[in-house]
């Protein structure tokens, strides 16, 4: 068997012993170069600590301050708009009663001043037994199918019948249909 031989002549693993040891001086050479560093100048830590603690406290301080000038803030607005509300429904009374137009009658006001209702529902054999909680006399049963048919048309026919139309008391209805499907759903 022959021995390869690199480009000049010579055998391979002669030249790659003296390419790595050609290496290693620069290698050195390099890290001596990177070691010294410049001596950093001794500092006192606890020096440094006291004006960060002290400004963490001016920063707590400050922000629990501005926390409560929020909360000053709302229920100043909130006395503002409750003492607003009173102004102007008794200027709209007045001027409804002297038959005068208000010009205040642009400013909104909830459509829906209808009382808060829930709803009890449970499912039975024969379909879902709803009623308006304490209002027994609008206990009925919504047979199976019609809540098959639409959950939504079932509910809204009863709160219809039962609470009121929408334009009048809301969405009564959609909350009623949430309901439904949740019993259904168990």
């Amino acid at each position: 068997m022959s021995k390869k031989k690199g480009k000049a002549g010579k055998p391979a693993a002669a030249g790659r012993a003296t390419a790595a040891e050609a290496k290693k001086p620069e290698a050195a050479e390099a890290k001596k170069a990177k070691a010294p560093k410049a001596e950093r100048p001794s500092i006192d830590v606890e020096t440094l600590r006291r004006p960060v603690e002290d400004a963490k406290a001016r920063l707590e301080k400050a922000q629990t301050e501005a926390n409560t000038l929020a909360d000053k803030a709302r229920d100043l607005v909130a006395t503002a708009k409750d003492a607003f509300r009173v102004a102007l429904t008794r200027y709209r009374e007045a001027c409804h009663g002297a038959g005068v137009e208000c010009e205040y009658e642009g400013v909104r006001q909830s459509a829906n001043d209808s009382e808060k209702v829930s709803f009890l529902v449970e499912k039975t054999d024969k379909g879902v037994r709803v009623m308006v909680k304490g209002q027994p006399k609008t206990e009925e049963v919504i047979p199976l199918a019609a809540l098959k048919e639409s959950v939504n048309k079932a509910a809204y026919a009863y709160t219809e019948k039962h609470v009121g139309p929408k334009d009048r008391v809301g969405n009564k209805g959609g909350s009623l249909s949430n309901r439904l499907r949740a019993v259904l759903n168990t």
